[in-house]
């Protein structure tokens, strides 16, 4: 999923000042005592009522400061495009090229917030001649937009009734009790979620569970005479740094997101990509993806894996004898399976299923033809609400309020992104890209798709996923066009790199938990992260030249 962690107002702050301070001249009104026009002190700073706002948390000033020069870039950037580009561009090429800029700056440094970014479409376009609101408000409502809202919707239910814990319990506990599996099975675990769940949600479950299972090892270090072990017992504020410790964080933090890339649903550059394809005739089904997602997510998962326990942070201890036990204890203090978790499990593996096989075995049917990924999406969403957990009380496996938890402004950063990818291709601005980068004709394939995916995987270090994406897919569509390539050969790296951010915490928000944790150190992070980066970029473009080659004919 997404990156972007946004301040809320806490509003348990503002039942603090719900007593309203009356104002002195009302008060002696009431009571008929005091003149009016008699000199009266105004509330001071501590008596007067506070509004939300200025209640609100502030922003860090690097924060501040990165906002400020984003929008300037933006405001500066833009019209230097539109008056720079050359007369072969006709005036609504440089127009959605100015703004492509304007909004490319705004998305990477939040200059605005990134759903009010995506806004900018439906007035722009139409202020500058570009397209009428109603050629391409429909983008908004795209059908990769309510896939993603179905896959949400269900993960949400998965949550509800901790499904999800269940099934991450029971992946764990069958790895055994090496240290080094043990690694392996959280990673297995967060990985599988991820696909289906969001990947912050994900690993801000499975860290607690990890933490569980440091303590113990620790204990058992202490209980042994390990003098570094009791220290760090002792020290409640710092967790201990144990190679173990930091490669089972790092492993949780890393495989949420490799995991997320196996499905269309899994994060959001994944949808972004197969939205934008299917405006450009070739529509993306969900079972095709999982042929290209899940072996890379395999392939660097197990990469990844070896990379920690084997190469950079090998466990002190070869094996955890109480790992099993307190993975047996989380399961017994859940109590059995509830009627809800049970429905939803049925639900999920036949919304699985049907996103996998319908469009295998009912091709050419009207099944297959009218009950699209999306459609199904949907129908798993609605039944969800319809179907009771407890037919006595009433109560849905899914709520309105539970509901509310969608990324509603994610679904605008999509509709957003394909508005602007729609001009791109409508006004020929992506044709006439191509027909610029004559520089790139006769360079190796393999050479173009790497700098690509390096470009993007360094930039989403930095920025959000899902707006790098959003950015960079009608770009390199156009430039793919102008180089005689099928689109798909430079945009499937695009949205396979913009989810590969293993460097910084600031890169994800898996990464800024692990780093939370106290048990992964800065350049513990960035070791390993330059390493698996690397390899990321590797296994991409592998992927993209045989794997996806051979699934979607390019």
């Amino acid at each position: 999923m997404d990156k972007n962690n946004r301040r809320h107002t806490d509003y348990t702050e503002i039942a603090d000042h719900e007593e309203i301070v009356a104002h002195p001249y009302l008060s002696a009104k009431s009571h008929g005592d005091v003149d009016p026009f008699e000199h009266h002190d105004l509330p001071t700073d501590a008596s007067r009522e506070h509004s939300p706002g200025q209640l609100a948390e502030a922003l860090e000033p690097g924060e501040i400061r990165r906002q400020r020069i984003g929008f300037l870039i933006g405001i500066i950037a833009a019209p230097l495009v539109y008056f720079l580009m050359p007369d072969s561009a006709t005036h609504e090429m440089r127009s959605v090229a100015a703004i492509a800029v304007l909004m490319g700056a705004f998305w990477m440094s939040e200059a605005i917030p990134i759903p009010v970014t995506s806004l900018l479409p439906l007035i722009l376009f139409p202020a500058f001649g570009v397209a009428k609101i109603k050629e391409f408000s429909g983008s908004y409502t795209s059908d990769v937009i309510f896939l993603f809202m179905g896959g949400f919707m269900l993960a949400l239910a998965m949550q509800r009734w901790n499904l999800h814990r269940r099934i991450s319990l029971y992946i764990v506990r069958a790895m055994g009790t090496k240290s080094s599996m043990i690694v392996l099975g959280f990673m297995i675990a967060t990985g599988f979620l991820s696909m289906w769940v969001s990947n912050t949600a994900t690993a801000v479950m499975m860290l607690p569970i990890g933490v569980s299972v440091l303590t113990l090892i620790n204990k058992q270090l202490a209980a042994d005479g390990d003098k570094e072990a009791i220290e760090d017992l002792k020290d409640d504020d710092e967790a201990p740094k144990t190679n173990f410790g930091i490669a089972l964080m790092l492993g949780i933090a890393y495989s949420a997101s490799i995991g997320s890339l196996g499905t269309l649903i899994g994060t959001p550059p994944n949808t972004l990509l197969a939205g934008y394809m299917s405006d450009q005739g070739h529509p993306i089904n969900f079972g095709q993806w999982m042929l290209v997602g899940v072996p890379l997510s395999l392939l660097l998962m197990l990469t990844c894996w070896l990379l920690l326990v084997k190469v950079l942070y090998k466990p002190e201890v070869d094996n955890v004898p109480g790992g099993r036990k307190v993975m047996r204890d989380e399961l017994k203090a859940m109590g059995p399976m509830s009627t809800g978790e049970k429905l939803v499990a049925i639900i999920f593996f036949l919304a699985a299923f049907s996103w996998i096989f319908v469009p295998i075995l009912f091709k050419g049917t009207f099944i297959g033809t009218h009950f699209s990924s999306s459609v199904i999406a949907m129908v798993v969403g609605i039944v969800l609400f319809i179907i009771p957990a407890d037919w006595k009380k009433g109560t849905p496996l899914l709520d309105w309020h539970t509901a509310l938890e969608l990324p509603w402004g994610v679904l605008l950063l999509f509709g957003g992104g394909l508005a602007l990818s729609s001009q791109f291709s409508t006004t020929g601005l992506s044709e006439w890209i191509g027909q610029q980068v004559t520089v790139l004709e006769g360079m190796p394939i393999v050479i173009i798709v790497l700098v690509i995916a390096a470009i993007v995987l360094v930039l989403t270090e930095f920025t959000s996923n899902t707006a790098t994406a959003a950015t960079f897919l009608p770009v390199v569509g156009g430039i793919a066009v102008g180089l005689g390539y099928d689109q798909m050969i430079l945009t499937i790296p695009v949205a396979l790199a913009a989810t590969s951010a293993f460097m910084l915490p600031v890169a994800t928000p898996p990464n800024a938990i692990a780093y939370g944790s106290g048990y992964v150190r800065m350049n513990d992070m960035v070791k390993s992260g330059i390493w698996l980066n690397t390899m990321a970029l590797v296994l991409i473009t592998i992927t993209t030249l045989t794997i996806a080659k051979a699934v979607f004919g390019f």
